[in-house]
C-alpha cells in the first residue's frame, strides 16, 4: 500500500467519528432545494438519479469493495468513459499534504470536480443556489486539525446549512444516503 493510500485510508478511518457528529437526519422537504418539477433538472442528472437508484447498492455493496470516489467512477463512467488520469484525478492522488492543499483550494483536492472540468465532460458550478439533484460533489472538513473529504451525488442540499447525497459511506457500509452538515469546502460539478 502507498503512503498516499495509506494517508487517504487514514483520513477515512479518522474521519468516521466526526461524520458520526455531522451526521443528520434525512432533510424533510420543507427544507430541501426548491424544485418545482423534474423538468427543473436537467435530463442527464435525472438519468443519473435513476441509475443510483437501480444499481448504487451494487456499485458499493460494502465500503471496503468502493469507497466515495471509487463510487463516482461507477456512476460516471455508464454516461461517459474515463481515462486512467480522470480516475486518478477523482480519486485525489497525492504526495503532498492534504492541509496544505485544502488551504490553497488546490485542483487536485477538488477530484470530481476538477476531472470532469479539465476533460470537458462537465461544468463547474460555483453558485451553490444552481446545484441541482444529480451533480457532483467533493467536499472537505477538518476534525482536530486532520483534513477528511468525501464526495458524491447530490440529492438535495439547504445551502450553507446542509447537504444530501448518494455515497459509499463507512457508517452505511457501502451504498447509501447520507445528510451532512455544510462542509467547510464544496466542490460541485455536472456531467455535460
Amino acid at each position: 500500500m502507498s503512503a498516499t493510500s495509506l494517508a487517504v485510508l487514514l483520513s477515512c478511518l479518522v474521519s468516521t467519528a466526526y461524520f458520526k457528529r455531522q451526521l443528520l437526519p434525512v432533510a424533510g422537504p420543507e427544507s430541501v432545494m426548491h424544485i418545482t418539477s423534474l423538468q427543473a433538472i436537467p435530463e442527464k442528472n435525472q438519468q443519473i438519479l435513476r441509475l443510483i437508484k437501480r444499481k448504487g447498492a451494487s456499485f458499493a455493496p460494502t465500503y471496503e469493495s468502493a469507497v466515495c470516489t471509487e463510487f463516482l467512477i461507477k456512476v460516471i463512467v455508464p454516461f461517459t468513459p474515463l481515462s486512467k488520469s480522470e480516475m486518478n484525478a477523482i480519486r485525489i492522488l497525492t504526495k503532498e499534504p492534504l492541509s496544505t492543499l485544502i488551504e490553497k483550494d488546490a485542483p487536485v483536492i477538488k477530484g470530481v470536480q476538477t476531472a470532469l472540468e479539465k476533460s470537458g465532460k462537465g461544468i463547474r458550478i460555483d453558485i451553490v443556489e444552481n446545484v441541482k439533484p444529480g451533480d457532483f460533489v467533493q467536499f472537505w472538513n477538518s476534525w482536530f486539525g486532520y483534513p477528511w473529504g468525501h464526495c458524491g451525488v447530490v440529492v438535495s442540499l439547504v445551502p450553507h446549512k446542509s447537504i444530501t447525497m448518494y455515497s459509499s459511506h463507512p457508517n452505511t457500509n457501502g451504498f447509501g444516503k447520507q445528510t451532512f452538515l455544510w462542509p467547510e469546502k464544496t466542490y460541485f460539478v455536472r456531467l455535460n
